[in-house]
């Protein structure tokens, strides 16, 4: 492989998980000025859309003939990436921890590499087997706040539950990127999906709205967050994310994730004021462990 399209992909990796740490601190900040979740997902959607559509314009025919074709496939990234996976970490950060919510996306790796097993039936040895294990571990002890007794009497906090969902459609979707159909380009199909996974979040998002009685932004730095949001980690971190994988693969990128919690971490202790926990430390701990050994390389085998 090309050392420089290897280099760029690491970068272009790291950028696109610094600017989600940062989302997650945005989604923080949203719910202490109350800005409702699915409305800073539906407006984030928004603003990917109309920056993408002057790019896109002259393309409107070819995508639709393109969804046509493959429907199927554009509607379950979409819901899968698009409409689930934001919303769920923006309703998960309402009730837990930014610490808690980074460092449970460390665990979509080992998820990745299931996925594939059971989709694409790739093959997976005893030593990578015994890394998702080992990280599922360390993620339970984070849902667990480290004690078992909450898990006993299923004494969780809600987020973690919401972070769970969004953990998993982050992997289904990154497991079936190579599904996307290769006569589109990236800035395209990045158009589509958010197009049609914003459709999905629309009748949420008039709930959400009917209830609160809100439906524009009118928050204090209502505006500055969705702007954030919809142009860094949405757009930018999309696109850095899909040019990645075609590079080194979902399961090599996956192990990026990783890098979540430390920008998140970092930023949230030093200006959000939140504590690092034990539980935090052995929780991160062990699923690195897991990540280590599922996407090692073995003596007689590719990774």
């Amino acid at each position: 492989m090309n050392k420089s399209k290897l280099f760029s992909a690491y970068i272009f990796l790291i950028i696109a998980t610094a600017l989600w740490g940062g989302n997650i601190i945005a989604a923080k900040i949203a719910s202490n000025i109350n800005l409702e979740p699915i409305k800073l997902s539906f407006y984030r959607n928004i603003i990917v859309i109309l920056i993408l559509l002057p790019l896109v314009i002259r393309k409107l025919n070819f995508i639709y003939k393109l969804f046509k074709k493959n429907w199927l496939i554009i509607i379950i990234l979409s819901v899968f990436s698009v409409s689930i996976f934001n919303t769920f970490m923006n309703i998960a950060l309402t009730s837990s921890s930014v610490i808690s919510t980074s460092i449970m996306p460390s665990f979509a790796p080992s998820l990745i590499i299931l996925f594939s097993i059971l989709i694409f039936k790739s093959r997976i040895s005893l030593i990578q087997l015994f890394g998702v294990l080992i990280s599922f571990i360390g993620f339970i002890n984070i849902i667990i706040r480290g004690n078992i007794s909450n898990l006993q009497s299923l004494n969780f906090v809600e987020g973690d539950i919401w972070m769970l969902g969004c953990v998993i459609c982050w992997a289904f979707y990154s497991s079936m990127i190579r599904k996307i159909p290769k006569e589109i380009d990236n800035i395209s199909f990045l158009f589509l999906i958010f197009f049609i996974g914003n459709i999905f979040v629309l009748p949420f998002y008039i709930n959400e709205s009917i209830i609160n009685d809100s439906y524009f932004i009118n928050e204090e730095f209502g505006i500055f967050l969705i702007l954030y949001c919809g142009v860094g980690p949405a757009l930018i971190s999309y696109i850095l994310w899909l040019k990645s994988i075609k590079i080194i693969g979902a399961n090599k990128a996956g192990l990026f994730l990783n890098l979540i919690p430390v920008f998140s971490s970092f930023i949230s202790i030093f200006f959000l004021n939140e504590t690092l926990e034990f539980y935090h430390i052995m929780g991160a701990i062990l699923i690195f462990i897991g990540i280590y050994l599922v996407l090692r390389k073995n003596v007689n085998e590719q990774n």
